[in-house]
């Protein structure tokens, strides 16, 4: 499935991706194209939720201690030296690569430059370091390290581990006697007179000319026998994007506590204390908290009905959000969580989707659900629809989505729709009302008039029969909006 630019903004799939801290070039790859776990993949998406516990564990684990020395009563004591989860040794490693791919896409007849050659050498050391520490750690299912010993040894021949890299004379036999013959003739040079330097830069100039003659054909060489691991190359740099991405979702679930989700085998879908972070984040900067939410949704559409500004788009958002979390291997933001694998999950909102230009804002939903119709037909999806058809007049857009919600039901699909119409639930396979309302407070009409609602509105979702009405709350919403006293008058006498 793709994650289209539409979806992540408006699921604020995007809002967690951008939160997430890869130390690498190839662990921010990943992130910027999270992989997708569709139906059918359910053990490799076990294997990555499993890695992810797996990093929690270690994140929360001391090293053991070094066995203690029996003390001596005339020894000083000694610095403690500080514990530290045991995915340090992998982690301090991670921020010192540089992204080398580019180097390997290339023409075999075109040698690496020194740059190359030095980044080359650079990369297999610091992977050594990487495989010795990740070697120390219960293993992460599917994530190996191919070895690149022969690698390592033709840019380090001598063994040294030196940050630099030169083309050392041991790696052609005429390097040697060259450069000597070119460090004696630097010496006379130094020594000769004014008349006599002409002649001898011009044989330096010569001899230097050869050297990088040689040089090159070495270059050639290593080029020639370094691509041979090309595909060991570009193997270790895909584990390592792999192995960051899953420390930087563990942090990501560390920092905002998410749970890991189980399967569901029925295509059900159970959520309890679920929160969108994007939105709670902008609360807990007002001072407010998010209501968390608990909902069942099962085959067919299920509807949510409620006041104005009672939270309903936001709690579509909130299971979108954790369905393609799941999917992408993350866990999710909520005490629990049962969900099913979908070949496709969609969010429909009138003022979102590309290709549908010139379009009103009716126009643009029916032609985003008539895409995504013809585009899941025959696959098991999700969609949630924000108050589908009320772009259009009561009278049809209710019994459009009357149909609409009828028709979801004849196909393998769960959907979540939220609507100001009447007599949509009760068609639908279940009913969520928001609570509304619920709060009378005193003493705060001076204050901001979005605070005063959020002060009065209970946001959880509670069960409610089908055909149940829907709240007439617009009367109590624009009073404390503090809309025009006289255009009041006029709207509560036309009630």
């Amino acid at each position: 499935m793709e994650l289209t630019h539409e979806l992540r903004e408006h699921s604020g799939l995007q809002w967690v991706l951008d939160r997430l801290v890869p130390l690498s070039p190839f662990g921010r790859a990943a992130a910027r194209a999270p992989r997708w776990y569709g139906p059918g993949e359910e053990a490799a998406l076990a294997d990555e939720l499993d890695n992810l516990a797996l990093s929690l564990s270690l994140w929360d684990a001391k090293q053991l201690p070094e066995p203690e020395e029996q003390p001596c009563c005339c020894d000083a004591p000694k610095a403690v030296r500080p514990k530290e989860p045991p995915l340090c040794g992998v982690t301090r490693c991670l921020p010192l690569f540089h992204d080398i791919r580019g180097s390997f896409d290339r023409d075999p007849g075109n040698p690496f430059d020194l740059v190359e050659l030095f980044e080359i050498k650079h990369f297999l050391v610091t992977l050594e370091q990487v495989q010795q520490a990740y070697a120390a750690l219960p293993p992460f299912a599917g994530i190996a390290f191919p070895p690149m010993d022969a690698a390592l040894a033709l840019v380090d021949p001598d063994g040294r581990r030196l940050p630099a890299f030169s083309v050392l004379s041991s790696y052609h036999p005429g390097l040697g006697p060259l450069r000597e013959q070119k460090a004696r003739l630097e010496k006379t040079i130094r020594a000769a007179s004014e008349a006599e330097k002409p002649a001898l830069l011009e044989q330096r100039r010569e001899l230097a000319v050869r050297e990088d003659q040689l040089e090159l054909l070495v270059r050639r060489d290593l080029t020639c026998k370094l691509m041979e691991y090309k595909a060991d190359f570009l193997a270790n740099m895909d584990a390592l994007g792999r192995l960051d991405l899953i420390f930087a979702k563990t942090k990501l679930a560390r920092r905002y506590g998410c749970r890991r989700p189980v399967f569901s085998r029925d295509g059900s879908i159970t959520l309890r204390g679920l929160r969108h972070p994007q939105v709670a984040e902008d609360l807990l900067a007002r001072g407010e908290a998010f209501t968390p939410l608990d909902l069942e949704l099962n085959k067919g559409c299920t509807v949510i009905t409620g006041a104005n500004m009672g939270g309903k788009t936001v709690s579509l958002r909130s299971v979108v959000l954790s369905l393609l979390l799941f999917q992408c291997g993350f866990f999710v933001f909520a005490e629990e969580a049962r969900l099913p694998l979908f070949h496709h999950v969609s969010l429909i909102l009138a003022d979102s989707g590309p290709g549908a230009g010139g379009l009103s804002s009716f126009g643009k939903e029916v032609h985003l659900l008539d895409r995504l119709l013809q585009h899941t037909r025959g696959s098991f999806f999700f969609v949630a629809l924000d108050e589908f058809a009320r772009g259009t007049n009561p009278q049809e857009g209710a019994a459009l989505a009357r149909a609409l919600v009828r028709h979801l039901g004849t196909l393998d699909c769960v959907a979540l729709m939220t609507t100001h119409y009447d007599g949509v639930s009760d068609v639908a396979t279940a009913h969520y009302q928001v609570a509304g309302l619920v709060r009378e407070i005193d003493g705060d009409e001076h204050d901001d008039p979005r605070r005063r609602i959020a002060r009065r509105m209970d946001y959880r979702l509670l069960p409610a029969p089908p055909g149940a009405p829907c709240p007439r709350d617009a009367l109590r919403v624009c009073r404390l909006l503090k809309l025009d006293p006289e255009l009041m008058e006029l709207f509560q006498a036309d009630l």
